[in-house]
């Protein structure tokens, strides 16, 4: 990890450190997913992918929901999932912001994108259905498929984009500052997935807008993870986007 990325985790884990502590009351790890329920059920992407139970979680016994953010900059090495374990802890102690509006991010994408050059950091299946809305749309992938494009390319068509849409996963693998710092500021950037953490921090780091989610049935969604179901088919949660208040 760099160190604008350990300064750019270290700020998520100061906002979630406003809020009060709370011990953490369950863990789940799905195939893709992890839940952690304190002050409420945050998720977060699993990095591993490994799929099934995770047997390192009891090495999070007895440790409160701070404790367990901390891990975001200070991963426990015997821990493989530690900072999806760690994220899912922020995203458990953060508040939904009271101003956030019950979208889903590919409505933002596409209103703001359409006829315009589009950069997605991640491949989501929605691009797909609405590519041919803007005027050149990119997909970076670190395991790029048919159509997608290797993360390498980021320093080149960044740049050239006036919208970019970034898997939060970034925040997890370690590319997410380095992303940033191609973006011109006159372009509008959005951080989607489940991981994404409602951080007003990320606002400063120039992304414009977060879309996440917000936990509204705790059983129904452990439910979805144990039937497997892929992470945009999940039940119980609303789909929430965040958007920054910039002067211009």
């Amino acid at each position: 990890m760099n160190d604008k990325q350990e300064r750019l985790l270290r700020d998520i884990v100061f906002n979630a450190e406003k809020i009060r502590d709370r011990p953490v009351k369950d863990i789940f790890t799905g195939d893709y997913l992890i839940s952690l329920t304190s002050a409420h059920t945050g998720l977060c992407a699993r990095v591993t992918r490994n799929g099934g139970e995770s047997r390192e979680k009891s090495l999070l016994s007895g440790k409160s929901a701070i404790e367990i953010a901390m891990m975001l900059t200070d991963p426990l090495p015997e821990l493989p999932d530690a900072v999806s374990f760690a994220m899912a802890a922020v995203n458990s102690l953060l508040s939904v912001p009271e101003d956030a509006l019950q979208l889903r991010a590919q409505e933002i994408i596409l209103e703001r994108g359409k006829g315009k050059n589009v950069a997605v950091i991640g491949h989501f299946p929605f691009v797909d259905r609405v590519g041919s809305e803007f005027r050149n749309l990119w997909v970076l992938e670190n395991r790029p498929i048919p159509g997608d494009l290797p993360a390498e390319a980021a320093g080149e068509l960044l740049p050239q984009a006036d919208v970019v849409a970034m898997t939060a996963t970034t925040l997890l693998n370690g590319t997410c500052a380095d992303l940033l710092g191609y973006i011109p500021k006159k372009s509008f950037t959005i951080m989607l997935g489940h991981s994404t953490p409602f951080a007003p921090c990320l606002f400063d780091w120039g992304i414009d807008a977060l879309a996440g989610s917000c936990v509204k049935d705790n059983a129904l969604v452990t439910l979805s993870m144990m039937e497997g179901l892929p992470r945009r088919q999940l039940k119980g949660i609303d789909p929430l986007v965040w958007i920054a208040e910039r002067d211009n």
